[in-house]
């Protein structure tokens, strides 16, 4: 990067008022007559000790002693080199730098930002002209079906991209916007026969993702109508990366609240907004990143995490609270039991019981206990020994001693159990627990002989897993039944050919294999019970046998009298399990063709939960080659957690019409 005259650089300075560009970034008062103050952006503090003199146009705070002009405000707080924080100012100010001979190649990448950004502003605003116009009148009437008026149109700017393919480029090259701006801003893209280029937006409802200075950096579109997939958002850009950046983040923002909602989806921001809560923010068809995190942690004293109540909306919530926790921004868990998301709860039961919803905050030992309950009374054949031994197995995770005992009592109460008799078991738990471990749900093989064989930690249930075994004594042709994906079931969705290859492998239509389990225990059950259905041979009793048979020859070699008692507790437990499934089953009477569909949720959820556990090991491995040096094989494994994850999240949005 060539150098930039200072003559520019002053400039630069002069145009960007310090309080006016740190206003952006921080709350400040006046404390005294000299100096605003604030909650330092760059560490965690509870009182004010980060400074800002308009006299002088500097920052400093007390604090961690980081200090400096506008210019090094923006390379902390953006994390951008000195050249690139004087480029970011220029831009805010309309400054146009002068050029070096040698600063040819910077120029020209931000030539190609600054053309982008002006597509990216032209399509924003076509798009809501377009959706406020005649040829909007659909989009409208979806929109106003779901209670969003033209005043919440108007404040989170939303449009509607029409129906044929090339309407936004033809109207954008009327104004001027060469093909490579549009490309760079990921708008359009080209033909198949490369003689042409298409909308990337067609027939959706467009939610403008603006950053900072109310600059638009990409979209969101979602369908109006079925078919295809729910939401398509635009690609990483010259000016645009997912992981950095939220929507809804201006209007939070103008909100001016301490405590702010993470929620999954541009419709539950909106959702919210129709209950007069602005201060809600969506992550952008990916997990919370910690840029993310740290971004919305400039604002805030706390965050509410409300997503979506599936299986992927409680991992994201997880996650989040984990990345929240690493950065000291409290967060606390809010579970809308009876709908998938805010969206939906809202649709159903209205704004006043929204707005109640929302004031009943969870912790996370409460939300994951919650999650317990609600699993445990949706699905069949779950004994209340399970039960109880998942719900200790939680609190023995919870740090503070004190909650958990207020937990383990209403556990208690619940269970009509001994209180502390219940304590007890929780504290020997937990003095088997490493530090710092997150464990496994705990499941009825016993963890004596899972240490042994040192097999993967598992979060998902036995139960579920004996459940997919338990269907074949009903139906031993379910062994032989392939998953049907086809090639025309995946138009519409945007991925790689990786991706797509994957999902047309014979890797994921296979028959169920015993690959599809978690624990070597099930694996085994598995191998053996579907070598007997694909005969025709399988029947309650044998599967029944099986069970035992696996627990004996996985624990032959254990001398441990203890051990042994353990054993045969675990597989009294496993056969009543068995039993029990199998009534329920019969007492449902369930057509072949039920039952049929039930199989196949249960092995696509298994093998697509099989994907993202081999996927999050490959990208732990990629990392420890990266700092080991191995740059090329890192990349590789890096590229092949991305292809599986991708695949598993693609084929959980067919299967649940995302």
């Amino acid at each position: 990067m060539g150098l930039i005259p200072q003559h520019s650089i002053d400039a630069v300075i002069n145009a960007n008022d310090i309080v006016d560009v740190v206003s952006r970034y921080v709350r400040l008062e006046k404390k005294s007559s000299l100096n605003l103050f604030g909650l330092c952006p760059f560490h965690e503090e509870k009182t004010p000790s980060f400074s800002v003199s308009p006299g002088k146009q500097i920052f400093y705070c007390f604090g961690c002693h980081k200090g400096g002009n506008v210019i090094k405000f923006i390379q902390e707080i953006e994390h951008l080199s000195f050249p690139e924080a004087i480029r970011f100012l220029a831009e805010r100010a309309g400054i146009a730098l002068e050029e070096t001979e040698e600063d040819s190649q910077w120029r020209e990448k931000a030539d190609r930002k600054r053309a982008a950004a002006e597509a990216l502003l032209e399509a924003a605003r076509f798009y809501y002209t377009n959706l406020e116009g005649s040829g909007g009148q659909e989009a409208r009437q979806y929109l106003e079906k779901r209670g969003v008026d033209r005043a919440l149109r108007r404040k989170y700017g939303l449009g509607y991209a029409p129906a044929y393919g090339e309407t936004l480029y033809d109207a954008l090259r009327k104004k001027g916007i060469p093909d490579g701006a549009m490309l760079d801003a990921g708008l359009i893209a080209r033909s198949s026969r490369m003689d042409g280029y298409y909308d990337f937006f067609r027939h959706r409802i467009m939610f403008p993702i603006i950053g900072g200075y109310s600059k638009v950096l990409a979209f969101g579109g979602r369908a109006i109508r079925d078919g295809g997939p729910k939401y398509i958002n635009s690609p990483d850009t010259v000016v645009y990366q997912k992981g950095k950046h939220l929507f809804g983040m201006p209007q939070a923002i103008s909100a001016n609240k301490r405590t702010w909602y993470l929620v999954e989806g541009y419709m539950d921001v909106i959702a919210l907004a129709k209950i007069g809560i602005y201060q809600a923010v969506a992550t952008l068809g990916t997990a919370l990143t910690d840029y993310q995190a740290r971004a919305i942690g400039r604002h805030v004293d706390g965050v509410l995490l409300l997503m979506d109540s599936d299986r992927a909306g409680r991992a994201a919530a997880l996650n989040a609270h984990e990345i929240f926790e690493s950065i000291e921004v409290p967060a606390s868990f809010i579970l809308l039991k009876e709908a998938k998301d805010p969206d939906d709860y809202l649709n159903q039961f209205g704004s006043q019981r929204l707005s109640a919803s929302l004031k009943v905050a969870l912790d996370r030992s409460e939300y994951r206990l919650e999650l317990l309950k609600m699993d445990v009374n949706a699905e069949i054949g779950v004994p209340q020994a399970e039960y109880r031994n998942r719900a200790i197995d939680i609190l023995a995770q919870e740090k503070d001693g004190v909650k958990r005992e207020i937990y383990a009592g209403r556990l208690a109460k619940e269970l009509q159990l001994n209180v502390a008799s219940l304590i007890n078991e929780i504290d020997r738990r937990r003095s088997f627990q490493h530090k710092g471990d997150d464990a496994a749900t705990v499941t009825m093989v016993p963890r004596l002989v899972e240490q042994k064989r040192r097999r993967r930690a598992s979060s998902r249930s036995v139960s579920r897993e004996l459940f997919l075994l338990t269907l074949l004594t009903f139906d031993h042709t379910l062994s032989h039944l392939r998953l049907c994906l086809t090639e025309q079931e995946l138009k519409g969705f945007v991925m790689t050919d990786d991706v797509k290859d994957l999902l047309l492998s014979d890797e994921a239509r296979r028959p169920i294999s015993f690959d599809d389990f978690d624990s070597d225990f099930m694996r085994n059950l598995a191998k053996s019970a579907i070598k007997e259905a694909m005969t025709g041979e399988i029947s309650l009793a044998r599967l029944d046998a099986a069970i035992g048979n696996t627990l004996a020859r996985l624990t032959e070699d254990l001398s441990d009298e203890e051990a042994g008692s353990r054993l045969a507790k675990s597989a009294d437990s496993l056969h009543a399990l068995l039993i029990r499934q199998h009534r329920e089953v019969t007492d449902a009477k369930m057509t072949k063709d039920e039952i049929c569909g039930i199989f196949l949720d249960r092995l696509v959820y298994l093998r697509m939960s099989s994907w993202i556990a081999a996927a999050e090991q490959w990208h732990g491995d990629a990392l420890e080659l990266e700092l080991a040096g191995s740059k090329e094989e890192a990349e590789r494994l890096y590229a092949k957690a991305a292809t599986y994850t991708m695949a598993a999240e693609t084929y959980r949005m067919l299967i649940q019409g995302d």
